[in-house]
């Protein structure tokens, strides 16, 4: 986290450097607007977690024409999914949803097109500082962590499962770590591999927005997001106690790997436009 945060800093300044040799003058914003979430990897389709999306932050001039914007944000990411019909009947029905709120700091890079439109690319920092998650409707034992499958026996000398992509690659390693190949794998599994009761602390992902002008320094803006890195790598069971593997459902493979997919739309105000704005018409006529 330090080494981060001495990163960002040296980032901020050897971005800020050329604006501020020419003397150009620092927008300040704030943010406020929504999201529509879900996590890619689980059994829970389509964008229905909202979260609230708000922060403040910096948009450095570099030239005319383009920005270099600095953000901190609170940022509610998840996922959602209602299918209860027998909750009553204490039955299993696949009711699930997963808080996860972040701390974040993009960094982006706006081009503007007659002051009116702005397209902007960055990445961004996430860190969790809420984790809340519920299958049907009873809160889970889900913590921070590295978010990755784990050996049962964490004793011995066993292949590493930190890098694994699919559920074929898991079975290799599984029998080669010398697991008798006579047990089925969807039985075998369940035995020797404790499934991730983690989420990763840190989400590194990648934005790209659309900003339009509404009046004066008040804008409009959608913004797209979505993890580099997974969030989590997880198995999937038929039962709640993740003694059978689901491998008969086409939707979800047994093994997924998970990441944040987010749309944005929020609310910018602007301060110190107009004085921006003059600087960059005395830089147009040097």
């Amino acid at each position: 986290m330090k080494r981060f945060r001495i990163a960002t800093l040296l980032l901020a300044l050897l971005v800020a450097a050329p604006a501020l040799l020419r003397a150009q003058i620092i927008k300040g914003e704030v943010f406020f607007g929504g999201n529509v979430t879900q996590v890619d990897g689980d059994e829970c389709y389509r964008f229905r977690k909202a979260g609230i999306h708000a922060g403040a932050g910096a948009l450095i001039p570099i030239t005319s024409w383009m920005d270099i914007g600095l953000e901190v944000l609170f940022n509610q990411k998840g996922a959602n999914k209602n299918d209860s019909i027998n909750q009553h009947l204490g039955l299993y029905t696949g009711r699930y949803k997963l808080n996860l709120n972040y701390a974040e700091i993009p960094i982006m890079v706006y081009v503007t097109d007659k002051d009116r439109f702005s397209l902007g690319v960055g990445v961004s920092y996430g860190r969790i500082v809420g984790l809340q998650e519920y299958v049907n409707g009873q809160s889970t034992a889900i913590r921070l962590g590295d978010g990755q499958l784990h050996w049962r026996d964490e004793s011995a000398d066993l292949p590493d499962l930190t890098k694994v992509k699919d559920f074929k690659e898991l079975t290799k390693l599984v029998y080669a770590a010398g697991y008798s190949q006579d047990q089925p794998i969807e039985e075998l599994i369940p035995e020797v591999i404790a499934n991730s009761d983690s989420y990763r602390a840190h989400d590194f992902s990648i934005c790209a927005d659309l900003r339009v002008r509404i009046w004066e320094g008040l804008h409009a803006e959608l913004r797209y997001q979505y993890s580099l890195v997974p969030i989590r790598t997880r198995l999937f069971y038929k039962d709640t106690n993740e003694t059978i593997l689901k491998t008969d459902d086409s939707r979800v493979q047994p093994l997924q790997r998970q990441y944040n997919n987010c749309l944005t739309l929020r609310v910018v105000y602007l301060f110190n436009e107009h004085r921006s704005k003059a600087n960059k018409e005395g830089m147009k006529k040097q």
